[in-house]
């Protein structure tokens, strides 16, 4: 065998190694693609209302809550109720928005979409005075650590001096305050009106 029979046995083999690899990797797109689409029906639809059943919505809270979110960020004065139990979202619309089938088709995407939005986190009361009592905490030892430096090269040992108690201690201040306040507030949780717009 010589050398150009061997060079072509090889570019054979390449050949069908990238069709091959080309068609698996196709089928694998389109085997997400297929599991990422959400099956839904229209129930029930009247100018200004429309019912869909989406199975998803009996097992994924997560997804019911997206899709609410989606539907009414995006559609002006939409209300939209679901229900778990029937696995099945009611969405009334203004009727003058857009024709009916084309207000269809966009219910339809939204409800295909939802599940890629991601929705604001809850913050409590607790975790932002959390991180601000941290975050003033970790500034004093900052200032700590920068006094002690300062009093090293001008003193060339360590000793304590007025601001290191002062900074010891404020933070320790800090610390007894932010004790306090974790343990009176309530465990109570919101959404920021921005972050609820914003979605």
């Amino acid at each position: 065998m010589n050398y150009l029979q061997l060079f072509s046995k090889r570019q054979n083999y390449l050949s069908n190694f990238q069709r091959k690899t080309a068609k698996t990797s196709k089928n694998l797109m389109n085997e997400k693609t297929q599991a990422q689409q959400i099956s839904y029906s229209v129930a029930h639809a009247i100018s200004g209302r429309i019912r869909f059943r989406v199975p998803r919505l009996s097992k994924d809270v997560e997804y019911a809550n997206k899709l609410k979110v989606a539907i009414e960020s995006q559609i002006k004065n939409a209300k939209v109720r679901i229900n778990p139990t029937a696995a099945s979202v009611v969405i009334h619309y203004p009727s003058g928005l857009m024709p009916d089938e084309q207000m269809r088709s966009y219910l339809v995407n939204l409800i295909q979409t939802a599940q890629n939005i991601v929705l604001p986190t809850k913050v409590s009361a607790k975790t932002i005075a959390g991180t601000v009592f941290d975050a003033l905490i970790n500034l004093m030892d900052s200032l700590r650590n920068v006094n002690k430096a300062r009093t090293a090269i001008q003193h060339q040992d360590m000793k304590k001096d007025f601001w290191e108690r002062l900074l010891s201690t404020g933070e320790r201040i800090i610390k007894g305050f932010k004790s306090a306040i974790m343990f009176v507030l309530p465990h109570r949780r919101w959404q920021s009106q921005s972050a609820l717009n914003s979605a």
